[in-house]
């Protein structure tokens, strides 16, 4: 099965540890995090922007919101068209296998052209278990948790150049009696020669290894990143191509590609593919979203489809820019 499906499934069935001793039920969660490899703290590289959610979360070279650059790129901001975004999702991941429910909060504000910043949150709950005794008694239930804190900040220094830092804040409670901690960052510098160009290359998730109770350390799924997008214009309507590539530093790689169709830029059709290499953190698969903007307000939201654990993934989200 492939890392980051073992990961969720895990989390997820630990139901049937009901059957099992408490203490053997401990033993069992410590390795939870980092299943299969050693990438711990794997939902940091899950997309919470439902519009770049569907684009198979390409989207990274991207200055067309800022809402949620403190998770991806805040080099950006300072070539944002607009002052200010804010943005909320609900994202419902892998309903059909270890569901869990994602709500997360983003906002970024452009200073000035020269300088911009970024905040975001997420919360990420998944399926309860029981919590059973020695004797086989029930003695309560857990619902294993995650939590994303992050801010960033970008600078421009030309009229084509910016570099961003995103500083980043994970938790993972594992059981009731095991909270885990790390930290971590993004660097990026952006190159924007053209309105309708960009381009961005740096290191993404890369922070303090993560050490489980039983003694084993793992690292965050840290990567080398290239990322570009290019806006092909009609009159009213408009085709943005975005790509995204990832090497991973413990030596996987995955490749994103999407595009979006919009129209006289309120109505938004976007799709892509995400590809990962076996092992990968996150698995191979497709992606589909829309959206609307109107008078500020925006609706988007993206289903994730093609994959066996992943499938059937939504995202929603209302955001706001002025």
């Amino acid at each position: 099965m492939l890392k980051f499906a073992a990961y969720i499934n895990l989390l997820s069935n630990m139901r049937i540890l009901k059957l099992v001793p408490a203490a053997v039920a401990l033993l069992l969660a410590m390795p939870a995090f980092a299943q299969a490899g050693s990438d711990a703290m794997p939902f940091a590289r899950i997309d919470r922007n439902p519009a770049t959610a569907g684009t198979a979360f390409a989207g990274t070279a991207s200055a067309s919101d800022i809402a949620w650059s403190s998770f991806s790129n805040s080099a950006v901001i300072p070539f944002y068209d607009k002052t200010f975004d804010v943005a909320a999702s609900v994202q419902l991941w892998a309903p059909d296998g270890a569901k869990s429910t994602n709500i997360g909060a983003g906002a970024g504000y452009k200073v000035n052209d020269r300088i911009g910043f970024s905040l975001g949150f997420v919360s990420q709950g998944f399926e309860s278990y029981d919590i059973i005794n020695d004797v086989g008694v029930k003695t309560g239930s857990f619902t294993p948790k995650a939590i994303v804190v992050n801010g960033g900040f970008g600078v421009r220094f030309s009229d084509a150049v910016s570099a961003g830092a995103n500083l980043r804040y994970l938790s993972q409670s594992v059981t009731s009696a095991t909270t885990l901690d790390a930290f971590a960052a993004d660097v990026l510098v952006y190159y924007k020669p053209v309105p309708e160009a960009g381009l961005t290359a740096g290191i993404v998730s890369v922070g303090s290894s993560v050490k489980s109770v039983d003694g084993k350390t793992y690292d965050l799924p840290a990567s080398a990143k290239l990322a570009g997008d290019y806006t092909f214009k009609s009159q009213e309507n408009a085709i943005k191509l975005v790509v995204d590539l990832d090497y991973f530093f413990a030596g996987n790689f995955a490749a994103a590609g999407g595009l979006q169709y919009s129209y006289n830029d309120i109505f938004f059709l976007r799709g892509g593919y995400h590809y990962g290499k076996k092992d990968a953190v996150l698995p191979s698969f497709a992606t589909v979203g829309a959206g609307f903007k109107f008078a500020g307000v925006k609706v988007d939201v993206a289903w994730l489809t093609a994959n066996k654990d992943l499938g059937n993934s939504l995202t929603i989200g209302l955001g706001y820019t002025f």
